[in-house]
């Protein structure tokens, strides 16, 4: 999808560099992927110690739908 952004200059090169993106635009898809992994992760650790886990259960669950 195309779209007309203003985003600070050094941020984008900041970016660029960081993840060695070949253009503007797969540096910002690649940081926006990490923020949006982030955030999903700072959901789910703040599920710690709010709902039981059955590890094992897990498990068997994981081997039979291999």
């Amino acid at each position: 999808m195309r779209t007309t952004i203003n985003i600070d200059d050094q941020l984008i090169k900041e970016a660029e560099a960081i993840y060695k993106a070949e253009s503007r635009s797969k540096a910002i898809e690649f940081a926006l992927r990490d923020a949006l992994r982030m955030k999903k992760m700072e959901k789910l650790k703040s599920l710690i110690g709010k709902i039981e886990f059955d590890e094992d259960a897990m498990r068997k669950l994981r081997d039979s739908e291999r």
